[in-house]
């Protein structure tokens, strides 16, 4: 079951570089990989926030779906790719098709940050209510861990201010469309789709209620992470490349687990499991991929809770340098 989506809009490459020229199936290719069913009807296109989500940052990892048993497919029509979304939105077994990646998904799971998007009266963490969301399942069981997690980041596409951006997604399709052959994540390679990459911002982070910035405020492992005044130094200037804060070499980590309220917050060896992994939403708050809780100040240190609106779980993000 994927309990909310990899949000960081950081996949800012033109929607152009997708779906590139030679990795298209058509003419007589395409009917093999297609039903020869005439078009669907009720077609329609909708704007829609696209994400993805794989084998580590499923909920719990692997690949089972909350409607649909194992997630799989390889784009076809006759083979599509499980999507998760708020079936009030996509009722199980809608099939869709995304011309980005000319490829054909079917409603399969639930996604929690989807329903949020789309039902929750006062919206979700990306926009909302009504915002369309989708998130498709890319796979990667036996793969690095962190490739898989960076090539859901690299493909999910955002505005250059932490928006989402939205793009076009076909809702029942016809079964002739082109198919792309080529894998959204290949396993065996460990290689994105298109040759995508993800980029890793630098910068400090200030807290909505204190002003104060997260901190490392030492390079052993365990070492707490808590919040200080801004100041721009290096033990302020974290990376991140989409699922992971990472400085000195450390990755920021919830001691008692990401579903754990009241959890504090280190600096780790970095694993890449669920405790590690983290999501910047458009709303200003940083939650666990898992769970969705939020990283909330606490006194001078951190620690995560249940998202509300309090100014104390807000983040505003400053570019820095990356450190010398």
């Amino acid at each position: 079951m994927r309990m909310r989506s990899t949000a960081w809009k950081i996949g800012l490459a033109a929607v152009s570089v997708l779906g590139l020229a030679g990795l298209s199936v058509s003419g007589a290719a395409a009917a093999s990989h297609a039903t020869t069913a005439a078009p669907a009807t009720g077609l329609k296109v909708y704007s829609t926030y696209v994400t993805y989500y794989g084998w580590y940052d499923n909920t719990p990892p692997g690949c089972g779906t909350a409607y649909s048993g194992c997630a799989g497919g390889i784009g076809t029509f006759q083979h599509p790719i499980t999507f998760a979304s708020d079936k009030a939105e996509f009722p199980v077994g809608t099939i869709i098709y995304y011309p980005s990646v000319e490829k054909y998904f079917v409603m399969g799971d639930s996604c929690g940050e989807c329903t949020q998007d789309w039902s929750n009266p006062h919206g979700g963490p990306d926009g909302g209510p009504g915002l369309h969301h989708v998130d498709l399942w890319i796979g990667g069981k036996g793969a690095d861990e962190f490739d898989v997690i960076d090539c859901e980041d690299a493909l999910t596409q955002g505005k250059p201010n932490g928006a989402p951006l939205l793009t076009p997604v076909e809702v029942n399709p016809p079964s002739n469309l082109p198919v792309s052959t080529q894998p959204l994540y290949n396993d065996k390679t460990n290689k994105c789709f298109g040759g995508m990459t993800a980029s890793t911002s630098y910068g400090q982070y200030a807290n909505g209620s204190s002003g104060g910035c997260i901190t490392d405020p030492g390079t052993a492992v365990g070492t707490l992470a808590d919040v200080a005044k801004c100041t721009g130094a290096a033990d302020q200037d974290l990376a991140f490349n989409g699922a992971f804060f990472t400085i000195n070499k450390l990755c920021l980590n919830a001691v008692s687990g990401a579903g754990t309220v009241g959890s504090k917050l280190d600096y780790a060896a970095c694993r890449g499991g669920p405790n590690e992994q983290w999501e910047i939403n458009a709303n200003g708050t940083i939650t666990t991929i898992q769970v969705g809780l939020c990283i909330s100040q606490s006194g001078t240190g951190l620690e995560l809770a249940t998202c509300t609106t309090a100014a104390s779980e807000k983040w505003t993000y400053t570019s820095e340098a990356p450190p010398s």
